[in-house]
């Protein structure tokens, strides 16, 4: 077997490789472009915050008057 004959797979596969590369930074690319522009066409709704902390409610009242003997 010649040196050339191998060479030749190992030189295919890497421009495979390099072809593939290449095609997923560009497809990473568009796909980042069309969320930036969705993020810039419609804002962010503001969410209330929900309050912090333990509260105390009705449920729970409940259902400590369920656990008292």
């Amino acid at each position: 077997m010649s040196d050339n004959q191998r060479v030749a797979p190992d030189r295919r596969r890497f421009l495979k490789g390099v072809a593939a590369a290449g095609g997923a930074a560009a497809i990473a690319a568009a796909s980042h472009q069309a969320v930036s522009a969705e993020d810039k066409a419609k804002p962010a709704p503001k969410k209330a915050t929900p309050a912090k902390g333990y509260q105390e409610t009705a449920h729970i009242r409940a259902y400590y008057r369920s656990l008292r003997v």
